[in-house]
């Protein structure tokens, strides 16, 4: 089974002035500022959406999370710990961007809320800020880890790859009666099984492994087939991608998602629950 991605609070207590341990804090900047885990940096891995998920686009979006990692210094750190308000859809998406470029790290579960409630200390975000910009790239580390990511070729051919596609939007998002503004269609990719993303969470915390399985089961999942997961713009499925690894399965990223896939009109979609 693959390494544990999450840290609780108190573990984390524990490690603090750990040598190679590094803090991000992947809120807004405004709410580093205001006050974050002491020594916390501040990196934004949101507002970051892939041109086009082919082997160029990877390639860029690679580029440009190194780019970011290595001017905060991640790229020579020991452990790092991606953590928000509570676990969401930002902190999986930091870590998901820090392996892509074969870095180790871990999701503060239960995020800045737990730290609180654990007794941790509260002090103003100071020190280095960043975010992952497309107009300013890096070399490619050799470390990259192009296995965490599905092209939107390989998502077409999912099934001959012996892989199962998984959707992660809301309901209404998968039956195709709402789309956000900025997507082309509506509906899903075909063949699509679903599991909203937040029936992984309970409380701002990942489930136990044994709950996550047994839903990822009664969606037609198989640890004995790779998964890739998708979402509007790929970050709930980071979410989706750590859960399914606390349970054992494989899994990786159709960044792209949805809005890449709607955008090409010669591509098929199903709606309909």
């Amino acid at each position: 089974m693959a390494e544990n991605p999450i840290i609780d609070a108190a573990a984390l207590l524990d490690r603090i002035g750990e040598p190679g341990l590094v803090l991000v804090d992947v809120r807004p900047a405004p709410d580093w500022s205001a006050g974050t885990i002491p020594g916390a940096i501040s990196l934004d891995v949101y507002d970051y959406f892939i041109s086009r998920s082919d082997e160029r686009g990877i390639d860029a979006m690679a580029r440009a999370a190194s780019r970011a990692m290595a001017a905060l210094g991640l790229d020579r750190a020991r452990t790092t710990v991606f953590f928000e308000a509570q676990t969401g859809m930002i902190s999986p998406r930091g870590l998901w961007f820090h392996e892509l470029l074969g870095g180790k790290g871990l999701i503060l579960d239960g995020g800045i809320e737990t730290w609180k409630a654990a007794g941790g200390p509260i002090a103003p975000g100071a020190g280095m800020c960043d975010a992952i910009d497309p107009q300013r790239l890096a070399v490619l580390p050799t470390a990259f880890r192009r296995g965490l990511v599905a092209s939107i070729e390989e998502v077409e051919h999912c099934d001959r790859l012996g892989a199962d596609l998984l959707d992660v939007r809301r309901r209404s998002e998968f039956g195709g009666s709402f789309a956000h503004p900025c997507c082309a269609r509506s509906g899903r990719i075909p063949n699509a099984k679903f599991l909203f993303w937040e029936d992984f969470l309970q409380h701002g915390r990942y489930r136990a492994a044994d709950e996550i399985a047994e839903r990822a089961e009664g969606a037609g999942l198989s640890r004995e087939r790779p998964i890739i997961t998708y979402c509007h713009r790929g970050a709930r499925a980071a979410t989706a991608l750590y859960a399914l690894r606390l349970a054992g399965f494989e899994a990786r990223i159709f960044v792209g998602s949805w809005h890449e896939w709607a955008a090409d009109a010669f591509r098929p979609v199903c709606s309909g629950a």
